[in-house]
């Protein structure tokens, strides 16, 4: 038993080590990981977790959209889509501690694919390194095009992942596809002067 364990920690660790990451380790913090699976808006927020194909062993780590994930669930467990079946699959993806999911099935396993590659990571973190979270959340939460940063050339499940390495929480905009960055609280957006209240 203990040879297993160890045979399965030595397959599983390189997934948080090599892959999407580039050598480090980042686990999405605990927060912003329910948030994403409580999320049951048209605008899904994204987690960062490690898919492993349980017939190979092949583990990788990827950020993908919550509502994807919790697809998979379904697809692994054959879970339902009634209040039953939704309430089975939170419990599921909220009791797993270490985002590191082993999935049978090939409908399960298609549902999280891998959409960029070690050098798309390597790009979005370069491309914003130079910001502070601060700068990062005001420029991924304008409505405004011309006060956000272009990503003409950028993976946009990359760019997320580089979003939760460095602590905020991204989200895919349902209409645009755009990743954005949820404010904590947004000032009331007034038509003129005039209308703000004293």
């Amino acid at each position: 038993m203990k040879l297993s364990v160890l045979l399965l920690a030595l397959v599983v660790t390189p997934a948080f080590a090599a892959g999407a990451f580039g050598g480090a380790q980042y686990v999405q913090s605990r927060a912003s990981y329910e948030a994403a699976i409580h999320n049951s808006s048209t605008s899904p927020s994204y987690v960062l977790i490690t898919v492993v194909d349980a017939r190979t062993e092949l583990a990788r780590s990827t950020c993908t959209t919550a509502n994807l994930l919790m697809g998979a669930i379904h697809f692994e467990y054959g879970l339902g889509y009634d209040s039953a079946g939704y309430v089975k699959s939170d419990a599921i993806a909220l009791s797993n501690q270490t985002h590191v999911f082993r999935f049978t099935k090939q409908d399960a396993l298609n549902n999280v694919p891998f959409t960029y590659s070690d050098g798309d990571i390597a790009a979005a973190r370069a491309f914003l390194a130079p910001f502070s979270a601060a700068e990062l959340r005001d420029k991924f939460s304008s409505l405004y095009s011309n006060q956000r940063l272009a990503l003409n050339g950028f993976s946009r499940d990359a760019i997320a992942c580089v979003l939760i390495e460095r602590g905020l929480s991204p989200k895919m905009a349902d209409i645009s596809g755009q990743v954005f960055v949820e404010r904590l609280s947004l000032p009331p957006l007034w038509k003129t002067d005039l209308e703000k209240p004293e």
